[in-house]
């Protein structure tokens, strides 16, 4: 078993350190770790001996882990040169990737109005899953104008460090396996639903090695339908149709580790 787990750090370690040539596409792992809000604005009412209600909004955070494996084309490679012989595309990373993200956990709770009115307690839970596709735009070729228009010359110790660092940006549709809970200690509720998702955001990569970029940037989810709105049904009390509705807003800042697992040729060639 020990001999089996040091194999497997050493096979990782030479992924990290390795300088093979490049090829055209590259498949890649990257897992990922990061800092979740929800915004949630909660609002409905119960009936009983007296009509009361909850309304308001809270904010908590969450960690969450997750992870992407993926294909990285360059743009210049997506299409034959035969179809487009007048346009020259640049050679910018293109990516597209499955990915999965989970370890949300999220609390809130609602004020609660009227006669013998209580707060109200909510858990949420999310699965996230989703096809993403980014676009890795390289500092060095963002920062090219800004040099020609100065005046500014070559710079070498300027390209020697935005060299490795590209701008990335995106977005990304999918499902996510949503549970609700909540609870005032006399009325409760619960839902469980799978549901359209969908992402966008950006940030900033850094290539360490051949092998290896590593990338922060920020996130938004939305967890539901167009409006990210969800209800839950209330039982407890006489009122048995009463409902509770809410608007989730979720903002994330991830930090990643994209690792090249294999190169190969283009599909074009």
């Amino acid at each position: 078993m020990i001999r089996t787990l040091e194999a497997a750090v050493l096979g990782l370690l030479l992924l990290t350190v390795s300088t093979t040539a490049r090829a055209d596409v590259d498949l890649y792992l990257a897992p990922q770790i990061g800092i979740s809000w929800i915004l949630g604005e909660t609002q409905g009412e119960v009936s009983g001996a007296a009509t009361f209600g909850f309304k308001g909004e809270d904010i908590d955070e969450s960690p969450l882990v997750g992870a992407a494996l993926g294909v990285e084309i360059p743009m210049n490679e997506l299409v034959p040169r035969e179809w487009v012989p007048n346009l020259r595309l640049p050679n910018w990373p293109v990516r597209f990737e499955v990915e999965t993200t989970a370890l949300r956990d999220y609390e809130l709770k609602t004020n609660g109005f009227g006669a013998g009115a209580a707060n109200f307690l909510t858990e949420i839970d999310a699965l996230v899953f989703s096809a993403n596709a980014w676009l890795d735009l390289p500092m060095l070729t963002a920062w090219r104008p800004w040099q020609y228009v100065f005046g500014l010359g070559r710079q070498p110790l300027v390209r020697q460090y935005l060299e490795p660092a590209s701008f990335y940006f995106g977005s990304g549709v999918g499902f996510t396996d949503l549970e609700i809970r909540g609870t005032d200690n006399v009325f409760r509720g619960d839902d469980s639903t799978i549901d359209f998702a969908w992402t966008a955001g950006g940030g900033i990569n850094y290539r360490v090695t051949d092998r290896v970029k590593l990338s922060a940037g920020y996130r938004y989810l939305s967890l539901g339908t167009n409006t990210d709105s969800q209800s839950i049904r209330l039982t407890g009390g006489p009122g048995t149709n009463d409902k509770l509705d809410y608007d989730f807003q979720v903002h994330e800042f991830r930090f990643g580790v994209q690792v090249r697992l294999w190169s190969f040729p283009g599909v074009w060639r």
